[in-house]
């Protein structure tokens, strides 16, 4: 039942209804109105019982009585003075009234309802009467006015007469409002809506542009208003005019009201829709020019443009505007009030360009973050990679050595065959090798590596590492120029790791260095500081820089005719750092040098 009654509201049918209804009460009224105007009924009537107290006995009868008495008192004659009231007035001597008995105490009995001139004005009930026709009147006269009761009596009547006529028409042109008015409300609250809880609906009328849609109003004002307006000049009217006019304001008014109508519901509409000032022209066109300078400086006007772009186009719009508003400052400097819209424009701008800024420097940080994220994302996942690929090699691989130990160990083996399971075992260390060292690289690079801190004695572990590889630097064509130092050198670091990475780097010098010439390692103490170079010439032309060789699988061998794997460099990196020392490489034209730098330590501390 609720939801029926709801339809039956909001319906089509019953909203056209009270749209008609309105414009019949509302033409109703205007018609009656335009009676009333013709035929000099006086609604004031209707609240003053008392023609003596009412606006129109002041204006008309009173206003007319004074004007004659005051043009006679300049020595204007009138045939009208005195008709209906009684005057009296003397300037000196002589004393002009149309009473029989010249005593100016007859109006005592008046009690009041006289008006007198005295000192150039007149008054009413001790107030001054203000009458903008009579002009000025010479100060020393004196004049009464009292209207005579046969005149009172006579209006009196006219004007109850006026009462029992304007007293139905006033009823009824306030029920026709009254009712108006609640139909009204009905068709506001429905207005675009076909249920309580529907959308607004715009009618293609409400497409319209909202300025120009008010214009087209106004210009319907205006002629129904000249309508009017022509139907006023007439001066008299008979019964046959008077009917032909309320019948020319009832219809122009019916068609007035009939666009206003449509006009008033589809403002309804918009304000409901929250479009009435979104769909005007002139909304637009500032709101364009608007959006333009806030466009600069929230980065739209630029958005194809880089961030660093933006905010140099955005520096130099806000350096230039901010030059016109003080031109403008000094342009407006004889206009107070114009001198203000520059500095307040100013504030505007300065909070767009600091909004902008913070909103391009937001952007700048969040791209550098997501960078540097996503580049860590990389290497971990790398890292993740190599070290389940090492971990998982480890097992097949130690199974492959295995077996091709045990397969080597047979008896009945041909000459032909046991060289194949050499060169098996060979490949098959050489590959455990290149496993262990991506297990390392990849701990090592991660962080989670287990060191033994411990003072440790450089010049005995590059001895000890030097004795190890004797026989491949002796299988070498190399000349090993060793200089240490005659007393102990004491670092803080991890005793196997540094043997690591001595073992690399003298093992690269191996393989990578000028067969026939000398590969020299020294080591020294600078400043409470041991330094370790190894030096070598190149057999091949380095046509890379020292970035690049220490990335991982990165060989300087282009043709990779020797054995490497590209990971020892990488890996004595990582070891030196992850130890505590410093790894630096230089290459100098054909000249390759690694030099590692320790803090020395003394009985155990480190020597500041």
């Amino acid at each position: 039942m609720d939801t029926k009654l709801k339809s039956i509201n909001y319906s089509a049918f019953f909203k056209t209804i009270a749209f008609l209804l309105i414009v019949a009460a509302l033409t109703t009224a205007a018609v009656q109105l335009q009676y009333v105007a013709r035929t000099d009924i006086n609604l004031e009537s209707i609240v003053v019982l008392d023609y003596e107290d009412s606006m129109a006995f002041m204006q008309n009868d009173a206003n007319e009585a004074i004007l004659e008495i005051t043009s006679a008192t300049k020595g204007v004659d009138s045939q009208k003075v005195g008709e209906g009231y009684y005057y009296y007035y003397t300037q000196g001597q002589e004393i002009f009234t149309n009473l029989e008995v010249r005593d100016v105490t007859f109006f005592e009995k008046y009690d009041g309802k006289v008006f007198k001139l005295k000192e150039g004005n007149w008054f009413y009930d001790g107030d001054r009467f203000y009458d903008y026709y009579t002009g000025p009147i010479d100060a020393d006269f004196i004049g009464y006015i009292a209207f005579s009761s046969q005149f009172i009596n006579k209006a009196q009547a006219q004007w109850n007469q006026e009462r029992l006529i304007a007293m139905p028409i006033l009823i009824s042109i306030l029920s026709c409002l009254l009712g108006s008015l609640i139909l009204l409300l009905y068709v506001t609250v429905t207005a675009g809506k076909t249920h309580k809880n529907s959308e607004i609906h715009l009618s293609s009328m409400d497409r319209i542009p909202s300025d120009f849609f008010m214009v087209l109003y106004m210009c319907v004002a205006a002629i129904w208003i000249m309508g009017l307006e022509s139907i006023m000049d007439f001066q008299s009217f008979g019964s046959s005019r008077l009917t032909a006019s309320m019948i020319f304001v009832g219809f122009i008014t019916s068609g007035f009201l009939v666009i206003s109508g449509f006009f008033y519901l589809s403002i309804v509409r918009r304000i409901k829709a929250k479009q009435l000032i979104k769909n005007s022209i002139t909304y637009k066109f500032f709101f364009t020019i608007f959006d333009f300078f806030r466009s600069i400086f929230d980065g739209r006007a630029f958005k194809s443009n880089k961030l660093t772009q933006q905010l140099f186009y955005r520096q130099a719009a806000f350096i230039g505007l901010s030059a016109f508003l003080v031109f403008l400052t000094f342009v407006f400097i004889f206009a107070p009030p114009l001198m203000l819209l520059p500095p307040i424009a100013e504030c505007v701008l300065i909070y767009w360009y600091v909004q902008g800024n913070r909103k391009t420097y937001k952007a700048i940080d969040q791209g550098f973050n997501e960078s540097l994220e996503e580049q860590m994302k990389s290497e971990r996942m790398k890292i993740q990679l190599v070290t389940n690929v090492s971990h998982d090699l480890k097992t097949p691989l130690t199974s492959i050595i295995s077996y091709a130990d045990l397969l080597s160990k047979e008896a009945d083996l041909s000459e032909t065959s046991r060289d194949y399971v050499n060169i098996l075992i060979d490949k098959s260390n050489r590959l455990k090798n290149i496993v262990a060292d991506l297990f390392d690289i990849a701990k090592s690079t991660s962080g989670d590596i287990q060191l033994e801190l411990e003072t440790i004695d450089l010049k005995k572990l590059i001895e000890q590492t030097l004795a190890d590889m004797e026989d491949e630097i002796s299988k070498s064509s190399l000349q090993f120029k060793v200089k240490l130092p005659d007393h102990p050198v004491m670092v803080m670091s991890d005793g196997k790791k540094m043997y690591r990475v001595f073992q690399n780097l003298i093992d690269n010098a191996i393989k990578y260095a000028l067969q026939g010439t000398r590969v020299f390692i020294d080591l020294e103490r600078i400043d409470h500081k041991a330094r370790v170079s190894v030096k070598n010439t190149a057999g091949y032309e380095m046509e890379f820089s020292a970035e690049e060789i220490l990335q991982r699988f990165s060989r300087g061998d282009a043709s990779r005719s020797t054995e490497g794997n590209g990971l020892g460099l990488s890996i004595a990196e990582s070891f030196t750092q992850v130890c505590g020392g410093h790894f630096t490489l230089n290459i100098d034209g054909d000249l390759f040098k690694v030099m590692l730098e320790f803090t020395e330590v003394d009985g155990g501390s480190v020597s500041n």
